[in-house]
């Protein structure tokens, strides 16, 4: 049997043994969100959900980096896309 938490707080549940199968979809969300991008996926225990939330302006992800990672790759991959971009947006010295 598959290990089973609770994800990030919101009382989601999911198999976390679970690979991303397919991409559903990309969403742009609502001002005032926490994020401006989502990705909705369908994982290989057969349940679909959002896998990711971004901020456009500040990192990039596509359909590749996503399938065959677990939601623990997929925030590990977005935390190093984003402090890339924190240090790239550090003022230079001249």
């Amino acid at each position: 049997m598959s290990e089973r938490d609770e994800i990030w707080g919101h009382g989601w549940t999911m198999d976390l043994a679970a690979t991303v199968a397919a991409v559903v979809a990309f969403e742009s969300l609502p001002l005032g969100s926490s994020g401006s991008r989502r990705a909705v996926v369908e994982w290989s225990d057969g349940s679909i959900g959002e896998a990711l939330r971004w901020y456009d302006n500040e990192i990039l992800l596509c359909e590749g980096d996503l399938i065959g990672k677990t939601a623990v790759q997929l925030s590990a991959l977005k935390g190093s896309r984003d402090r890339a971009w924190l240090r790239s947006q550090r003022p230079r010295r001249v």
